[in-house]
C-alpha cells in the first residue's frame, strides 16, 4: 500500500484520489487498501467500520447503533442504523436501570444499516469486506490507549458480568506475554455475518444467543424485537450558513442542535471579534447553550418529532435562536444531567469525484451496558440511558421507540458539491466541538488543520463550561467577568473535547483529511 500514515498532534493528509481519516491507524490502512483494490468508499468505510469494532471494543461493536452520512453522484443521504427499545420494556423502568445493565440495551442497529447500505451503494461483494475484521480479531490487535483507559476505568463492571470478563480480562483474550487483545469469538461472528448477511444476527443464530444472554440477566431484549428491526434512510435536515448548506441526520441524532447553534450565529458577524479573544468565546458559548436549551426536547424518536415538526429544523425555534445572542435565555437551563459518552468510533472517506462518506458507530458510554455474550464476542449498548424519566417529555422512555442519540455527523455542501465531512466522538460536546471548527473555517479563514488544532471549550455532564488548558486564564477570567462560569478543563476531561476526523474537498477536487490526536486518529490519502 502506497499511502502514507503517521501521527502527530494534529495531522493532516492530502490525497489526489481519495484520502480516509478514521479513529483507529488499522481501520485507516484497511479501507485505503479497499479503494486501492478498486472498491469504491461505500465498501471502503465498511471493511473501516468493522475493523474499529475489534480495535475500539469498548466505543463501538456488533451490539451497537451508527449514524451514516452519504454524498454520492451529487446527492446526499442519511441512514438512522439506531434500535428501537425493546417492546417489553416495563413501565417502571428507573433511570438507574436505563443507565447499564440488561434492561438498558435498545435493539443494536449498526449492522442492518451496514447491509442497507451496501445493498444500494456498495460495489465489492459484501462477504470480501469483513475478511480484514475476521483476520485482525482472529491474530489479535495491539491494544489502544484509548481501550487501555476504558479497560482501567471499567474494569470492575466487566469483571462482574461473566461474558465481558471472558472477553476482556481473561487469558485468552488477554495473554500475560503481550499487550495484545485476541478475540477468536467475534472472528467467528464476523465470519457468520460476511456468510449469512444481518439476517444472522437479527433472524439467526447470533441474536438468539443475545436474547439467551439478556434474559438470563433480567433484560427483555426478544427475538422478536431484532427481527422488526429497520434502519431508516431520511432526507438529511440543513441550515444555510454564511452560503454553505450544513447537513445532518434529523432526530433522534443530536445533529439538530448543530443547526440551531449555527442559526444563532448565523444572525451577527463573529468574524468581527478576534479569533483569541473571550467575545468569540462568549457567543460560541451562548449560542450552544440556547441550542441545547431550545432544542433537547425535539431529540427524540423521529416518528413522534415528524408528527410534530415536520419540518427541521423547525422554523420558529431558527427564528427564536437568531435573536438569542442579544436576548439571551437563561444561561443554565437545559445544559443539567447531560448524558455522558466516550464509546464512540467513526470513518470518513472522500474521494477526486465529490463523493464522501461517514459512518460514525457507538455502543454509547464505554463497554456499553456492561452485558456481553461470551460465545459470540459482543457487547451490548447501553442506548436507553438517552431516554428521559419524565412522563411530559417526546423523549420519555417507552416500549418501540428509539431514544435521543449523542451521535451527530455534518457534512458542508456548497452549490451542491460536497466541502466537508465533519465528525468527532465526545457525547453531547460533538455539535459543540463542530461548530468551533466551522466558524473557524468560515468566519475566521482558517485552514481545517488550524481549525481542528485550535483550543476549543465544551461543557461537562452537569452543563458546566469548560475551557483547554490552551485557553488562557485571563480570557477565562473574562468570560467569568461576563457572567459565564467557565473553568479550567483537567485530564479527566479530556473525553469532552472529542478528536475531530475531518475531511475538506477544496475548489479544484483537492483533498485532505485531517485526524486529531486528543485521541487516537489516523489519516491517509492516495
Amino acid at each position: 500500500m502506497n499511502g502514507t500514515v503517521t501521527r502527530k498532534l494534529v495531522q493532516s493528509v492530502g490525497g489526489r484520489d481519495y484520502v480516509v481519516v478514521s479513529g483507529h491507524e488499522t481501520a485507516t490502512r484497511t479501507a485505503l487498501d479497499v479503494l486501492q483494490d478498486q472498491g469504491n468508499i461505500v465498501d471502503a468505510a465498511i471493511a473501516g467500520a468493522a475493523v474499529l469494532c475489534g480495535v475500539l471494543p469498548h466505543a463501538c461493536g456488533v451490539g451497537g447503533d451508527c449514524f451514516i452520512l452519504l454524498h454520492q453522484d451529487g446527492k446526499s443521504h442519511s441512514l438512522n442504523g439506531t434500535g428501537r427499545s425493546p417492546g417489553g420494556l416495563p413501565a417502571n423502568v428507573s433511570a438507574e436501570q436505563l443507565a447499564g445493565g440488561a434492561l438498558s440495551c435498545s435493539v443494536p442497529g449498526m449492522v442492518g444499516a451496514w447491509e442497507a447500505l451496501h445493498r444500494r451503494f456498495g460495489s465489492r461483494p459484501w462477504r470480501e469486506l469483513f475478511s480484514p475484521a475476521i483476520s485482525a480479531a482472529r491474530r489479535g490487535v495491539e491494544i489502544a490507549d484509548d481501550f487501555a483507559k476504558a479497560l482501567d476505568s471499567h474494569r470492575k463492571q466487566l469483571d462482574a458480568d461473566p461474558g465481558c470478563r471472558r472477553l476482556f480480562l481473561s487469558p485468552e483474550a488477554r495473554p500475560a506475554s503481550a499487550r495484545v487483545l485476541i478475540q477468536p469469538w467475534l472472528a467467528d461472528t464476523f465470519d457468520l455475518l460476511a456468510r449469512e448477511g444481518a439476517r444472522a444476527l437479527y433472524r439467526g443464530e447470533l441474536g438468539q444467543s443475545l436474547c439467551k444472554v439478556v434474559a438470563e440477566l433480567g433484560g427483555v431484549l426478544s427475538q422478536g424485537d431484532l427481527a422488526a428491526y429497520e434502519p431508516v434512510w431520511a432526507v438529511p435536515a440543513q441550515f444555510r450558513y454564511r452560503g454553505l448548506d450544513i447537513c445532518v441526520p434529523p432526530p433522534n441524532s443530536y445533529g439538530l442542535l448543530m443547526l440551531l447553534q449555527l442559526a444563532a450565529l448565523s444572525s451577527i458577524s463573529l468574524g468581527r471579534c478576534d479569533f483569541d479573544s473571550a467575545e468569540r468565546l462568549r457567543l460560541l458559548m451562548t449560542a450552544a447553550r440556547q441550542a441545547i436549551a431550545v432544542g433537547a426536547p425535539l431529540l427524540a424518536d423521529p416518528r413522534i418529532v415528524e408528527a410534530a415538526y415536520p419540518q427541521m429544523p423547525p422554523p420558529v425555534l431558527v427564528e427564536q435562536l437568531r435573536a438569542a445572542l442579544t436576548s439571551p435565555l437563561d444561561s443554565g437551563s437545559g445544559t443539567d444531567s447531560l448524558p455522558p459518552s466516550h464509546g464512540t468510533a467513526l470513518i470518513s472517506i472522500a474521494d477526486k469525484h465529490g463523493n464522501g462518506i461517514t459512518i460514525i458507530q457507538s455502543i454509547f458510554t464505554p463497554f456499553g451496558s456492561h452485558v456481553g455474550d461470551a460465545s459470540s464476542g459482543i457487547v451490548l449498548n447501553n442506548r436507553l440511558l438517552g431516554f428521559s424519566t419524565n412522563p411530559a417529555d417526546l423523549n420519555f422512555a417507552g416500549p418501540g421507540k428509539r431514544p435521543a442519540h449523542t451521535l451527530s455527523p455534518a457534512m458542508a455542501l456548497q452549490d451542491g458539491r460536497l466541502r466537508l465531512l465533519l465528525t468527532t466522538p465526545g457525547g453531547t460536546g460533538q455539535t459543540i466541538t463542530l461548530v468551533q471548527i466551522l466558524t473557524g473555517l468560515v468566519d475566521y479563514g482558517l485552514t481545517l488543520e488550524q481549525a481542528t488544532r485550535s483550543a476549543r471549550w465544551s461543557l461537562d455532564l452537569q452543563g458546566n463550561l469548560l475551557a483547554e488548558p490552551g485557553i488562557s486564564p485571563s480570557i477565562i477570567r473574562q468570560l467569568n467577568s461576563a457572567g459565564l462560569p467557565v473553568r479550567a478543563a483537567g485530564p479527566e476531561h479530556r473525553f469532552f473535547f472529542g478528536s475531530a476526523e475531518c475531511i475538506h474537498i477544496g475548489e479544484n477536487m483537492e483533498l485532505t483529511a485531517v485526524a486529531d490526536n486528543r485521541r487516537d486518529a489516523y489519516a491517509g490519502g492516495q
